[in-house]
């Protein structure tokens, strides 16, 4: 039996959760030691909490990594796995580093253009693995640490959450969207309900928008807060999901290009380098600008027959893709010679 330990988020209904039972599966006979790193986030004030999303400081970056080194046994491990570790300071990497014969680092995130982190920046050296899902950063990252110590995977849905939840006469004539709310995603909106399509929407920030469209009849709101079954419910009950890139870096896609076809719902995504490599024209609804979509949406909600059929070929395309977390997680150990301990 091989020792591995997982250090990043697990509260319920984070993707970085999701991940770490992927690897749980991924090596069920190994005696995993799995550390949450948000416990000592959330036990501190709002004001420390603050200060390390936003500048990784204060005393929640002191209590996240004292919790690490405290509930990390001392011992001697096949793997520690890395997850988003944006707040773990030099010293806490060196003792993984000295604990780890294969110590990864795994970032759904950007690194250098946004949630930037100083100590991942002095750490970075010090992993045999760094996989990232963002190619517009894979040269920044061969300058660091070379290509033979990278690895450009994509986003993942999970299969364990992401599946249908209802047949396709029980969807609801509406495009969805749940995620934080930006300018250009509100001008999205607004151009599918001034076409009149019924769009419902979750997350937060959306209050001032919901204020303004208060009256309007086709908005609706599910909440700020939509996470795990919440949320693959609501994905699935709709009819179109708008998998909206931000706009704060050149994002090529997200986890919600993944998740939306997952759960049997047609994805409505800007065309870039990497979605139209994903998909073929058939199987999502690829547009250019947000006027356009609103009608390509429209009309796509009063033909059912291609709605259908684009919904089940945006499906098949994702669960045929090896873009589940299981995949993705198989492929990182792999590169890290792992997969002898894994079952077939």
């Amino acid at each position: 039996m091989i020792r591995a330990a997982y250090v990043g988020i697990r509260t319920p209904g984070t993707t970085s959760r999701l991940r770490s039972e992927a690897l749980q599966r991924a090596l069920p006979d190994a005696d995993w030691v799995m550390i949450d790193t948000d416990v000592p986030f959330r036990s501190a004030a709002r004001i420390w909490r603050s200060l390390a999303f936003r500048w990784r400081f204060g005393p929640a970056v002191q209590a996240i990594n004292l919790h690490v080194c405290r509930e990390l046994p001392p011992a001697d491990y096949e793997l520690i796995w890395v997850d988003k570790g944006v707040c773990l300071q030099p010293a806490t990497v060196k003792l993984l580093r000295r604990r780890a014969r294969r110590l990864v680092y795994y970032t759904p995130d950007t690194s250098f253009l946004h949630n930037r982190s100083r100590f991942f920046d002095r750490t970075v050296s010090l992993y045999d693995l760094v996989a990232t899902t963002k190619s517009l950063e894979f040269e920044r990252f061969v300058g660091l640490i070379g290509a033979e110590r990278l690895l450009l995977t994509t986003q993942s849905y999970d299969s364990q959450l992401h599946y249908p939840r209802v047949t396709f006469a029980e969807k609801r004539p509406e495009a969805v969207f749940v995620g934080l709310c930006e300018p250009d995603r509100e001008v999205c909106v607004q151009a599918l309900l001034q076409v009149g399509v019924p769009v419902r929407l979750g997350g937060v920030g959306w209050d001032l928008f919901l204020k303004r469209n208060q009256k309007n009849s086709l908005l609706f709101f599910e909440g700020r807060a939509v996470f795990g079954e919440h949320y693959a419910r609501v994905l699935s009950q709709a009819s179109v999901g708008l998998g909206l890139l931000t706009k704060r870096f050149p994002e090529l896609h997200t986890t919600r290009t993944f998740e939306i076809p997952a759960c049997g719902t047609a994805l409505a995504t800007v065309s870039t380098a990497e979605t139209t490599r994903f998909f073929l024209p058939d199987q999502a609804l690829f547009f250019s600008d947000y006027q356009a979509l609103g009608q390509q949406v429209l009309s796509l909600l009063q033909d059912s027959l291609a709605l259908q059929r684009l919904s089940a070929a945006g499906r098949a395309a994702v669960t045929q893709g090896g873009y589940d977390n299981d995949s993705v997680v198989r492929q990182i150990l792999d590169r890290c010679e792992l997969l002898q301990h894994m079952p077939e």
